[in-house]
């Protein structure tokens, strides 16, 4: 079924959206009217009484997902606690996170020992 819409008037238009309204509330009611014969047919099978089967329906909690260790709330990091720095220049600092700074793999390289730098 096509109908030209564009050779509708307003009226004629809004006397459709009408009717269709009214179409479509009808055949949701019938099919209301068939989950519940169905609904009411199963709980007949089971021997129970078909409210039963809906009291809990709506009460119902979302599932939670547990938290796993890779996944974690996102937000802002604080940063990281210095843990080593430069005695000779205080501003060379590392946290010991990541690749070691320049500063520190000379020193190392000149006969240094990690420690020294502990904070």
């Amino acid at each position: 079924m096509t109908i030209n819409l564009d050779e509708l008037s307003i009226d004629e238009l809004e006397k459709l959206i009408k009717q269709a309204e009214a179409a479509l509330e009808k055949k949701r009611k019938a099919e209301l009217k068939n989950a519940q014969a169905v609904l009411e047919k199963m709980a007949k099978e089971l021997g129970v009484d078909p409210q039963d089967l809906l009291k809990g329906a709506g009460d119902k909690k979302k599932p939670t997902r547990k938290k796993t260790a890779a996944k974690k709330k996102a937000g802002v990091r604080k940063p990281a606690k210095v843990k080593y720095r430069d005695p000779a220049n205080s501003g060379n600092t590392w946290t010991g996170r990541g690749k070691r700074p320049l500063w520190l793999q000379a020193a190392l390289e000149n006969g240094a020992k990690l420690e020294d730098f502990a904070v």
